[in-house]
């Protein structure tokens, strides 16, 4: 039988904005229908967030249909999903229609909407890390660059105060690292080499918040690892078969996760102003790993769309059987999780309390009503 930890959980992760109100004096920039809880959301990171920028640079090619088959009106856009992604679903608990739009999807008329502090902007990338070498992509250095290039486009038209009460009140959603532990593990590197790993991304990470801080940034929103031993791409490397959760890779994320949350409480403590929390993307998913049936799942190993053993050793293409269960996978290609996924750890790391270990040292509800 269930336990009860595993039944709070499961109604809490299903259940846990659905009475959410907000008070229209929260909302600020807001579209037709909309009521905000923050002015706008600014994201960074990787494929976890990212929802469209990878299809503009260059030898990076679209992706295709059944990607974005459960997203509006049946169609691929750029997220690493059947159809909203983690960006997108926190984005609209924070009451937008969806995530901020693509940074390099901008046009003239969009742009202007930005500058006025409409929404925010989405600068992540599909394959980047937190690392520079890490991926082929636009790495976290230059979308905080980007960020940089936004803001320098606000305050030339609007009044710097405002622009700087705007973003004091915004959300920074930071969700990164996977790329640079996959990338660790493709290099064979042993668990000896990981604390050079760890001190590398942080040194890094902890300079892009600095900067954010200094741009304005006061409300971080942070994402950790997930248990990147247990997605479908990991399973199968097993030499004797086995489809179980690897370790090593689980292991290798949680050193970093511990090493994170330091860093990010030694930050808060030294910068004035600074509030954050770290969504527990890897607590999430270990649980929905051990209690599928508490969170709704049914198929916690294999990738919904993809082939070969557990649909994950070849891509998820055009081609590719899919399945028609969705939201009883948490896996939508070999690395991804499913909107399903996306819209359930959202609404744990937004709301569940923080005993639950689902976020820390508040949850997101918390950080953005403060």
């Amino acid at each position: 039988m269930m336990g009860a930890r595993a039944a709070l959980v499961a109604a809490i992760v299903i259940c846990a904005v659905g009475g959410l109100v907000v008070s229209p004096a929260a909302a600020s920039g807001r579209a037709a229908g909309e009521v905000h809880l923050v002015p706008a959301v600014y994201v960074f990171g990787d494929s976890t967030v990212d929802v469209g920028n990878n299809q503009y640079l260059p030898g990076k090619s679209a992706l295709q249909l059944p990607y974005g088959i459960d997203f509006p009106q049946s169609r691929p856009t750029g997220r690493f999903s059947n159809g909203f992604n983690v960006a997108g679903s926190i984005s609209r608990l924070l009451g937008f229609k969806r995530s901020p739009p693509a940074y390099l999807s901008l046009t003239p008329e969009t742009s202007r909407q930005i500058v006025r502090g409409y929404r925010g902007v989405n600068y992540a990338s599909g394959g980047s890390g937190i690392l520079d070498t890490t991926g082929n992509a636009l790495t976290l250095t230059k979308q905080v660059e980007y960020f940089a290039a936004t803001k320098s486009k606000m305050t030339s038209t609007e009044k710097s105060g405002g622009i700087d009460a705007l973003l004091s009140k915004s959300l920074f959603l930071i969700s990164d690292g996977g790329n640079d532990m996959f990338a660790f593990l493709r290099d064979n590197l042993t668990a000896s080499h990981a604390p050079s790993l760890y001190a590398d991304m942080l040194t890094n990470y902890t300079k892009h918040v600095q900067t954010l801080y200094q741009l304005g940034a006061r409300r971080f929103g942070i994402v950790d690892v997930p248990p990147i031993g247990c997605v479908p791409a990991v399973r199968v490397t097993s030499p004797t078969g086995e489809t179980a959760c690897v370790e090593a890779a689980n292991a290798l994320a949680r050193g970093f996760n511990d090493a994170l949350a330091k860093a990010m409480a030694k930050l808060a403590a030294a910068l004035p102003g600074m509030r954050y929390s770290v969504g527990s993307s890897y607590n999430l998913i270990t649980f929905i790993t051990e209690h599928p049936e508490a969170a709704g799942f049914k198929d916690v190993a294999s990738a919904c769309c993809g082939g070969g053993r557990l649909r994950a050793q070849t891509w998820c293409s055009p081609n590719a059987t899919y399945c028609a269960n969705r939201n009883d996978h948490v896996y939508w290609d070999e690395v991804h999780g499913t909107q399903a996924t996306s819209n359930k750890g959202a609404k744990a790391i937004f709301a569940a309390p923080v005993k639950l270990g689902f976020a820390a040292p508040i949850n997101f509800k918390q950080l953005v009503s403060s």
